[in-house]
């Protein structure tokens, strides 16, 4: 584990690519030299990830239960240890800056931890529902580490390396650690996309025999940005569809089962019940074998989706009670086909696959929905078909090119997302907190605000769109208005710095003193040309949801369809509630 932690530190103190690559190469060739056992499991944690992307269970252990076992280990006061966690940006560190004082204070060297222990503290986690069982196992382990051990293996429990060794760079150090050339490696991870299998393919010299297997996850393919995709070609055939707001999913059906695999969230065959088990049913009833691609969208009884908003409850629970799943129906809205009976699809035409997925799902149960997609008659039809699919409840809209395969794991031209912001405002900053990782040390993430007679209601909270530069220059700004002491990490600040904000849409929010928030927000400019008295109001953002709801874009989603939950008591390290009227900040007060 030591050589591991070691490749880690390497690779957090670089910006340089090929250093980090090669740091994480040499520690992935020492691991198979010593235990090729143990190389799937080391190639996961780089990435941050403790479980194959297979695998159903999660670890269930979030920052508290994290912070509990550093503070029971390390012997560190929670206020000390919440502290450096800020000033750090990241509770891993703040975990090793606990054990090295621990060990400064006369607490014997620890042994070390072995890979073999790491990854049965992953088990340990994972195979338990008990708090209490989660800590004795966090604990144990926290005492085998060094304080560098234990930096990194406190942020793979929470999934955050913080290192920027990314899936593509473990790829890159992949093909280093094995001599594998990088397109073979990159081709094999489209088909396998648990990075521990992919190690243990190219150390062996397997990486062509990946292929599409039925209940493995594949890679998604992702569409591009029009306005990024300059070169183009809408005068070949394109299919247009629109773009739905849901949850990107694989289904992998089967006589062996179903599983879904949400994209960025692994399996969640539990999560959607209802989706499963009629597919199930219709497997036993003859329903062919395939791997469908799609999105997990509530809809209307008359066939409209319903806003994310709708499906957010469902994403709480793991397993969902019936209540939830009877309140909050979903569909599986399928628009591609990537293996069916025997036969792999993904070399075919989008149009060929088109044809297999529509014979496929005459067969298919009721949760399952085909997608409509028509043919884009030209780049002139545009407008009117992004003008339709926002009226019809979606989007915006994705071209796919007809005679595309479906390249896993790639984000190319093949497939072209169209969106545009709905609108943008003009709001104010009334709060700012520190970032993670390389943000730690500034003021990156800004809560904002619009005006209400004398009042600032709070409205949103960006943190992307502007450029470290900009950001530095935003902190030192921001620090010299401060009212009061930070706290936690969190700044309120006099209201006077004014930015325009573009985002997608409004939803109704219980988290925010104006009843509403910004999706998507992010920061089209700083507005030094305005003071707080020119910003938009609160009867602005009230035009804008109205509008939405006639275009039929949005719905009026009531307090049970919010589900807000119950208020739990302060958490260490856990910001200020800003929401409170006693807390809302009068426009010309200081």
């Amino acid at each position: 584990m030591r050589g591991v932690a070691e490749a880690l530190v390497t690779s957090e103190g670089t910006r340089a690519r090929t250093a980090k690559v090669e740091a994480l190469a040499c520690a992935l060739a020492d691991v198979y030299a010593r235990d090729p056992s143990r190389l799937a499991f080391a190639a996961r944690f780089l990435t941050g990830a403790m479980l194959p992307t297979s695998d159903d269970r999660t670890l269930g252990a979030g920052g508290a239960l994290v912070f509990e076992a550093a503070a029971a280990v390390g012997g560190m006061p929670h206020e000390e240890l919440g502290a450096r966690a800020r000033r750090a940006g990241d509770l891993g560190t703040a975990v090793g800056e606990a054990i090295e004082a621990a060990i400064a204070a006369g607490r014997p060297e620890p042994q070390g931890l072995r890979l073999e222990d790491a990854e049965a503290v992953a088990e340990a986690l994972a195979s338990t529902g008990s708090r209490s069982e989660k800590l004795r196992a966090l604990c144990t382990a926290f005492e085998r580490c060094s304080p560098m051990e234990a930096r990194y293996l406190a942020r793979a429990v929470l999934g955050e390396m913080r290192v920027g060794a990314k899936e593509g760079i473990v790829e890159d150090a992949i093909a280093k650690a094995f001599g594998r050339t990088l397109a073979d490696v990159r081709r094999a991870a489209g088909l396998v996309t648990d990075v521990g299998d992919l190690a243990t393919l190219a150390a062996q010299d397997r990486l062509a025999e990946a292929r599409v297997v039925v209940g493995r996850p594949l890679g998604f393919m992702l569409a591009t940005p029009i306005e990024t995709a300059r070169g183009a070609d809408l005068s070949v055939p394109h299919a247009v569809e629109d773009k739905i707001d849901g949850i990107r999913a694989q289904a992998h059906v089967s006589a062996d089962g179903v599983r879904l695999f949400a994209r960025g969230k692994g399996a969640v065959t539990k999560a959607f019940p209802d989706i499963t088990g009629p597919l199930a049913g219709a497997v036993r009833a003859g329903l062919p074998p395939a791997i469908l691609d799609g999105e997990i969208v509530v809809m209307t009884a008359e066939g409209r989706p319903r806003p994310f908003s709708a499906i957010q409850p469902r994403l709480k629970k793991t397993e969902p009670d019936e209540a939830l799943v009877r309140d909050h129906p979903v569909c599986y809205v399928v628009y591609d086909i990537l293996f069916e009976g025997e036969e792999p699809l993904l070399g075919l035409p989008f149009l060929d696959r088109r044809a297999r997925l529509t014979r496929w799902i005459e067969r298919a149960p009721s949760p399952l929905v085909l997608h409509d997609s028509r043919p884009l008659t030209s780049k002139e039809a545009l407008d009117p078909e992004f003008d339709g699919a926002r009226s019809r409840g979606y989007e915006g809209l994705v071209l796919k090119r007809l005679d595309a395969p479906y390249a896993a794991g790639v984000r190319g031209f093949a497939w072209l997302k169209v969106k545009k912001a709905l609108a943008t405002l003009d709001v104010v900053v009334v709060a700012a907190e520190r970032g993670h990782g390389k943000r730690a040390g500034v003021l990156s993430d800004y809560t904002f605000a619009v005006r209400s007679g004398d009042e600032l209601l709070t409205v949103g909270k960006a943190y992307s769109g502007l450029t470290d530069e900009e950001i530095r220059t935003m902190t030192a700004r921001l620090e010299s208005i401060a009212i009061g002491e930070e706290k936690h990490g969190y700044l309120h600040v006099r209201p006077e710095i004014v930015l325009e904000v573009a985002f997608d849409g409004l939803q109704r929010s219980d988290r925010h003193s104006s009843g509403f928030a910004l999706r998507f927000p992010r920061i089209a400019h700083i507005r030094d040309d305005k003071k707080p008295e020119d910003a938009d109001t609160l009867d602005a953002v009230r035009a804008l949801w109205e509008s939405q709801l006639a275009s039929g874009h949005r719905e009026d989603l009531t307090a049970k369809d919010r589900r807000p939950e119950k208020k739990k008591g302060r958490k260490s390290g856990r910001r200020p509630d800003i929401r409170a009227k006693s807390k809302q900040l009068k426009l010309f007060d200081d």
